[in-house]
């Protein structure tokens, strides 16, 4: 992460004591810097805060220059704007890492639930095929399931 950067973190989120909020979002902001998640990218593209965060964060522009885009005059006033919408985004980075790892976590479910749907399946087709078979010398239980039903 460049200087600029860095200073541009440290105006946009002054209380960034370790285990706060804002540290947090400090941590987002440099990993997403380290690693281009593109789902993340998406998240804040859809906030509108993808622009900011790649103006302040990775091309290292000053907060004033970035909050030229902004609706007020003033340098002060830039500024301030520009330090609110990157504030907004490491938050929001904080957010849409937590729901891309919640995303991640749940697509991985799916996919073992559905390898124990498949073997619950062909075990219930072997179940089914194998109902008629006489054991020699056993007697008879009464049937559990009827397996024509289905």
């Amino acid at each position: 992460m460049i200087a600029q950067a860095k200073k541009n973190l440290r105006q946009a989120i002054p209380s960034s004591a370790f285990g706060t909020p804002g540290w947090e979002a400090m941590q987002a902001a440099v990993s997403w810097v380290a690693g281009k998640n593109p789902q993340v990218d998406s998240i804040l593209d859809h906030l509108g805060l993808l622009t900011i965060a790649r103006r302040c964060l990775v091309a290292g522009e000053t907060l004033e220059e970035a909050g030229a885009e902004g609706p007020y005059g003033s340098t002060a006033q830039r500024r301030a704007w520009a330090a609110g919408r990157l504030e907004a985004a490491c938050m929001a980075m904080v957010f849409a890492a937590q729901t891309v790892e919640l995303q991640t976590k749940a697509a991985a479910r799916i996919v073992y639930f559905e390898k124990k749907v498949k073997l619950l399946r062909a075990e219930t087709r072997a179940a089914a095929r194998f109902k008629t078979i006489n054991v020699p010398f056993r007697e008879k239980q009464p049937v559990s399931v009827d397996w024509d039903a289905g």
